[in-house]
């Protein structure tokens, strides 16, 4: 039952996430962070323990991309203060966004890689995983994807997407209540929106910016 409980909130706590994610809102960080720390123990009751370091590690990454995004809002917008702070409501809420490099995405490509292997080395001979090797893949792209998204890069839907279905058929493996299955479920059509939504409503950023 505190199982089945504590999935339901995930749920619900998700899905505010991904609204505020949709939107650029810096406070979706620290929703992450609220999120990671329910399912990190969810994970580690049903065995899944890639996903639950990543969970863990997820919790750090928030401050980074919280830091970062705050950062960048600071570059776009140098001339804003706390006087001007209401009269430019619509640069506010502003979605920017940029493309992968071809030589950052080649380093993205081969760091993937070696993290997947490193995390697949330890979940096969180091703990009791029945599914190590598909455990390192999600986590994996979890931690990558987390990076691609804190430098606010469109192919990060893509990363979402491939990750979501992955981890619909891993949970379903494990036998996960189905509140986090539907949950899955959502993020994979919710990843589709999410990469509508950057392209036809955010603005390219220019690569002075970048």
């Amino acid at each position: 039952m505190f199982w089945d409980i504590l999935q339901y909130i995930g749920l619900f706590a998700s899905f505010l996430y991904l609204w505020l994610e949709f939107h650029q809102r810096p406070v979706m960080w620290i929703v992450s962070a609220t999120c990671s720390a329910i399912y990190a123990s969810i994970y580690c009751h049903a065995q899944i323990y890639g996903d639950m370091s990543f969970s863990l590690f997820n919790i750090c990454m928030c401050a980074y991309g919280f830091w970062k995004w705050m950062q960048r809002k600071n570059l776009n917008n140098p001339s804003s203060n706390l006087s001007n702070l209401n009269d430019q409501p619509a640069k506010k809420k502003e979605i920017v966004y940029r493309h992968f490099r071809w030589g950052e995405f080649g380093v993205v490509m081969v760091v993937t890689v070696a993290i997947w292997f490193a995390i697949y080395l330890i979940l096969r001979y180091l703990t009791n995983s029945p599914v190590p090797a598909l455990d390192a893949f999600t986590t994996t792209l979890n931690i990558v994807g987390t990076w691609v998204l804190a430098q606010k890069i469109i192919e990060v839907w893509g990363y979402w997407f491939l990750v979501n279905l992955v981890s619909i058929y891993l949970y379903m493996k494990r036998g996960l209540h189905f509140t986090t299955i539907l949950l899955y479920t959502f993020y994979l059509c919710a990843s589709v929106y999410g990469w509508w939504k950057w392209k036809h409503y955010g603005r390219l950023e220019s690569k002075a910016a970048a």
